[in-house]
């Protein structure tokens, strides 16, 4: 059922960059940040109240303050990198986290590194610059590009961070209460760098409000389906299940904004997803291998 929860969740968040684009013309990237933590929020709390709960929130623990400011460093890089850039944009997000994933478990819980888990980071890596070049001239990209690809490899790894986070709380938390406590977190920290910004809410648009919202619903259902699937399924092949969502963003752009899909890109995807598989596999065989036994 795990996996039933991750490739929902992967659906859903493809959108997400259409959802921001849309909501681009009212509110800043900022603003989308804080009111996607805070819409967020009060789903999951009316969520757990229809479930007969009384929310169970905490802001001491160490992790969970951890994972708020991670969850903030991704929806501020991937707000601004999509608001400034093409919707399908936030595909980078995948390589980046299944990257910084692999440094973590080498880094911090000093687990062996294979050749094939090493090409994988540098397929990652390659698909990534491929990608957001996309056969333009090297000024356009360091100058138009390059801050871009910052934004998004800051939301990567955020994003990275988060799920690390959230995999550790599981088994001590409730789902609903776990996210909730982040995104306050996350709200607090978003809303904070507000005051200083100028016009984030330029007149707000229908198609703007509307996309608003559900980003905000995304935010709550799409990370409660990541806890679930997380109870059941290993991080690692968890990233190569949620990597679906990729196909589909690009998919969207291309169908709803029109945005063109050139060769650069689907080659610098190609390689990227292919570099998530060489770095996931190892741990998709220890599982067959755990079964078996």
């Amino acid at each position: 059922m795990g996996y039933v929860y991750l490739l929902l969740q992967a659906l859903i968040f493809s959108f997400g960059g259409i959802l921001i684009k849309t909501a681009a013309p009212s509110f800043s990237p900022f603003m989308v940040s804080f009111l996607r933590f805070v819409l967020g929020v009060l789903f999951l709390l009316l969520l757990q109240l229809l479930r007969g709960k009384t929310p169970k929130l905490t802001f001491l623990n160490r992790v969970i303050v951890f994972g708020g400011i991670a969850k903030t460093l991704h929806y501020l890089g991937e707000n601004y990198g999509v608001m400034h850039g093409f919707s399908y944009g936030n595909v980078v997000i995948w390589p980046v986290q299944t990257v910084v994933v692999l440094l973590i478990s080498t880094l911090v819980f000093k687990e062996k590194v294979s050749r094939r888990a090493i090409l994988g980071a540098l397929m990652c890596v390659s698909g990534i610059v491929l990608l957001t070049w996309n056969g333009m001239p090297l000024n356009d990209f360091i100058g138009g590009q390059g801050p871009l690809l910052i934004a998004f490899v800051i939301a990567g790894i955020g994003a990275s961070l988060f799920s690390v986070a959230q995999k550790k709380l599981l088994d001590k938390m409730d789902t609903v209460d776990l996210n909730a406590s982040m995104f306050i977190i996350g709200g607090l920290c978003a809303g904070g760098v507000l005051p200083l910004t100028s016009a984030p809410v330029t007149g707000i648009r229908l198609p703007a409000a509307v996309a608003m919202l559900i980003l905000g619903a995304i935010t709550g259902v799409g990370f409660l389906l990541q806890a679930e699937g997380f109870k059941t399924v290993p991080i690692f092949v968890a990233t190569v299940v949620q990597s679906s969502t990729v196909l589909l963003s690009l998919l969207w752009a291309a169908l709803l904004y029109h945005e063109r899909i050139t060769g650069w890109i689907i080659a610098g995807t190609a390689l990227f997803l292919t570099g998530i598989l060489c770095v996931n596999v190892k741990s998709v065989r220890r599982r067959d291998n755990s079964a078996g036994d």
